[in-house]
């Protein structure tokens, strides 16, 4: 499915949220207003009738579809007054969707294909209140249950989702900007998915389980901007707000070919996604807790592949528009605790040279940049090797280095500020002043473990050893070492001698 059929796939599909019930107070207005909307997000909707029954509007054989072919067919959708200034919605309790899923383009044997999702979801309640300029739409679902069979030249199979303790809040206003606010909480959820790729003569199954998954986004933009490219948006003031998150998850999948067994499981103890942006800067943060791979089949080199890492963790903030002033950026990433099962040992390090402890890597910096071009319209400057290409870097604060690896733990705090007028000094690159503070333990050992092990020939690692005296104060009792390595008055300094 290309990301196009996704997009409107998903338009269409969220057409049956409160999201999309851009209502007033009355009936009539609410199905205008769903009308309406599903028109914007480029869906068509036509019914067969729409006739008031006291209280309530009973809207018959609704169907939406886009340009793709994909559709819902809903039998009746009832619009009733409560007589307090809120309009209950209610759907069918079941439903189909079609999804058609287009060829892969470039791929001359691939047609397009289609999918049917069955949908049951009794008991759920749809309620639309407020005004047309500042309205709240709330949705209770006890349970929604999904299935769909698989069916084509390539393979067939079923897929099955069930979700509990489905709630959605959901707010719009259009007084002086279109804006609006959605949150999403899902109590429970468990896919299943089984079936046999007919080409290749393969049987697969796959469950996965989310409990507490969450969600809220918050987006408004300027009056007109709602077509707009993204980065026009942006420029426009357009400001964007959003997380999601989830507790403990699980992955299986299973792949059987000619009797050979491939099994993966994934298992999460917890994580969460926040990303942001406004005309200043765009920001992304994610956090994952206890995160566990495991994987066996006759095409890895060893029985058990087991990794897992304690945390993984990335924080950016940078500024994307053109500025004469310095803006802040944050980078940060955290991974912490990264540990690999014995039998991958076994192979890397089969004579138990290396100490086996769990890995760790945190670079947490944080500074100034000005920029002096918009990254959202030229992203070459962004992956260009020149460092100067974007803008120039002002300071840079560095709160904490740490590599853990194999027995070594070497730190390091500092900061630094730039001249960028001076880029000659130190050939190319603005000329620095600050310093960095480092300090290392068992980094001797590694290297004696990494030369027993045949990763460095000695003489390369005699020649490691005589770069680091130069750098670095080493202790006459212990394998630890320590450098302030020093950029004063145009020069280079480690621990107080000058270099260059």
């Amino acid at each position: 499915m290309t990301l196009r059929s996704l997009a409107g796939t998903t338009a269409l599909v969220l057409s049956l949220t409160p999201a999309a019930l851009l209502a007033d107070v009355t009936p009539e207005d609410v199905w205008q207003a769903w009308q309406n909307a599903s028109t914007a997000m480029g869906t068509t909707v036509t019914s067969e009738s729409a006739v008031r029954d006291g209280d309530a509007l009973v809207v018959s054989n609704v169907a939406l579809s886009d340009s793709s072919g994909s559709a819902i067919t809903l039998e009746t959708v009832t619009f009733t007054d409560n007589g307090d200034g809120t309009v209950t919605v209610t759907l069918p309790d079941s439903f189909p969707i079609k999804l058609v899923i287009p060829a892969t383009e470039g791929d001359a044997t691939s047609t397009a294909s289609d999918l049917t999702i069955d949908i049951n979801m009794p008991g759920t309640t749809i309620t639309a209140s407020g005004t047309p300029d500042a309205m709240v739409y709330d949705a209770d679902a006890p349970r929604m249950d999904l299935k769909a069979d698989i069916s084509d030249s390539a393979s067939t199979g079923t897929v099955e989702a069930e979700l509990t303790g489905i709630q959605i809040h959901h707010t719009a206003s259009s007084a002086e900007a279109d804006s609006y606010q959605e949150d999403l909480s899902i109590k429970s959820a468990a896919i299943s998915a089984k079936g046999k790729d007919t080409a290749n003569s393969t049987d697969y199954a796959l469950t996965a389980k989310m409990a507490d998954f969450y969600s809220t986004v918050a987006v408004s933009m300027p009056k007109g901007s709602a077509a707009d490219a993204f980065e026009v948006a942006l420029a426009k003031g357009m400001t964007m707000t959003s997380q999601f998150g989830m507790g403990a998850s699980t992955f299986d999948f299973s792949d059987t070919e000619a009797g050979a067994v491939t099994q993966v499981n994934v298992s999460l103890k917890d994580g969460m996604v926040d990303v942001g942006a406004d005309a200043g800067k765009v920001s992304y943060y994610n956090i994952f807790n206890g995160l566990s791979i495991t994987a066996a089949s006759p095409e890895l080199p060893v029985p058990n592949a087991a990794v897992s890492l304690g945390k993984s963790e990335i924080h950016v903030v940078f500024p994307v528009f053109k500025s004469d002033t310095p803006a802040d950026f944050t980078f940060l990433f955290n991974m912490t605790d990264l540990s690999f099962a014995e039998d991958i040992w076994a192979m890397i390090d089969p004579g138990a040279a290396f100490k086996h402890d769990p890995a760790t890597v945190i670079v947490d910096t944080y500074g100034q940049v000005t920029l002096s071009q918009d990254l959202t319209a030229d992203a070459a400057a962004v992956t260009s090797m020149d460092p100067n290409a974007a803008g120039q870097l002002n300071a840079l604060e560095v709160p904490n280095i740490t590599v853990k690896a194999g027995g070594a733990d070497l730190t390091a705090q500092g900061g630094f500020t730039f001249d960028n007028s001076d880029t000659t000094t130190f050939a190319g690159v603005p000329a620095p002043t600050g310093k960095l503070d480092i300090k290392a333990t068992g980094v001797n050992a590694l290297i004696d473990a990494l030369v027993a092990m045949g990763l460095v020939p000695q003489d390369q690692a005699d020649q490691g050893r005589m770069m680091l005296a130069m750098f670095a104060n080493s202790s006459a009792t212990a394998d630890e070492m320590t450098s302030t390595l020093e950029f004063k008055d145009k020069h280079f300094f480690a621990n107080g001698q000058q270099l260059q």
